[in-house]
């Protein structure tokens, strides 16, 4: 019985954690693309990924975890929430980096794969570290 509510929960987190995981994605590519009329897309990007943050964490906080009022602490979730999404953002832009760098591929191409390429990783560091519940 436990392990089955433990399996709903995860699987609910992780179906919560895509879907504001695939908006926060969409607000950083759009961001992106926008700032790249005026940037190189290795300069827009970085834009995309702020603007993208602010949503990746209020979404988690909200719907993913679910955390209520002493469990949200701010203080000492958004640190570790920055830390694990500039990894994040390190490994995107190095993919970003690389693909623009090393192939042909056009930079909507580049920038669709370097947003998409890091969201396991930042779900495992996020369930673990930055949301977990504290008994």
């Amino acid at each position: 019985m436990i392990s089955g509510l433990r399996s709903n929960t995860l699987s609910r987190e992780v179906l919560a954690f895509a879907s504001v995981g695939g908006a926060a994605t969409i607000v950083h590519y759009m961001a992106a693309l926008i700032a790249a009329q005026w940037l190189p897309v290795t300069f827009a990007n970085p834009i995309g990924f702020v603007t993208a943050v602010l949503v990746s964490y209020f979404g988690h906080v909200q719907f993913t975890f679910q955390l209520k009022g002493e469990e949200r602490r701010h203080r000492h979730r958004l640190p570790r929430f920055l830390v694990t999404a500039v990894c994040g953002f390190v490994a995107g832009q190095t993919v970003l980096l690389t693909l623009t760098s090393f192939t042909n591929a056009p930079d909507w191409l580049a920038l669709g794969i370097a947003v998409v390429s890091v969201p396991v990783i930042t779900f495992a560091l996020s369930k673990l570290w930055v949301f977990r519940k504290v008994a």
